[in-house]
């Protein structure tokens, strides 16, 4: 005889470690982020610009190694702007760090919307502290928008900004997570 379970239960478990995983990351990130701000900026600096311009270099050289077998100019285009902008990118880090604060701002907006509504999901489950986790996501998303219409204001203090909202955030995550590992244990 199989075993019916509830259809949230099984989805619960499935995605529990995938996300304090993801959490304990972001905790780590955002530490760092905090301590050491400049050396963060600098890093992150040179492992996008490295990155993208060796993105930008693949391209190409797949373009020019296909030439004759079905090459697509887009990935030409692609690969030239990627490479470009990569290496702009190594060359004036303040322009990347300005991008990256503005696109880092937008990423950590949408993990607060989330946690909004993980928090919403939480009080429809009847959980009493399900405000805890909105007042947090609410406040995160308060700093991501500042973060994404100031990005210059705040040179290493975003830096470190960026550092507390990743904590913030892991650390809300990783109370959702308890809770609904509490919630899994007597279901």
């Amino acid at each position: 005889m199989k075993k019916t379970t509830n259809p949230l239960l099984a989805a619960a478990r499935e995605i529990k470690l995938s996300f304090t995983f993801s959490s304990i990351a972001s905790l780590v990130l955002g530490i760092a982020m905090l301590l050491m701000p400049g050396a963060s900026q600098r890093v992150l600096s040179m492992v996008v610009g490295i990155a993208v311009t060796a993105y930008g270099l693949f391209n190409i050289l797949s373009f020019v190694l296909e030439r004759g077998a079905g090459a697509y100019t887009f990935e030409l285009l692609i690969g030239v702007c990627a490479a470009g902008f990569g290496l702009f990118s190594l060359i004036n880090p303040a322009f990347l760090m300005s991008f990256l604060f503005t696109v880092l701002g937008i990423v950590v907006m949408v993990g607060s919307i989330c946690g909004i509504r993980r928090a919403l999901n939480l009080r429809a489950f009847g959980f009493a502290q399900w405000w805890a986790a909105m007042i947090s996501s609410c406040a995160t998303l308060l700093l991501a928008l500042s973060i994404v219409f100031f990005p210059s204001v705040y040179g290493d203090m975003l830096m470190m900004a960026v550092g507390i909202v990743l904590i913030v955030e892991s650390i809300s995550d990783l109370l959702a997570i308890h809770r609904l590992s509490q919630y899994t244990k007597h279901e």
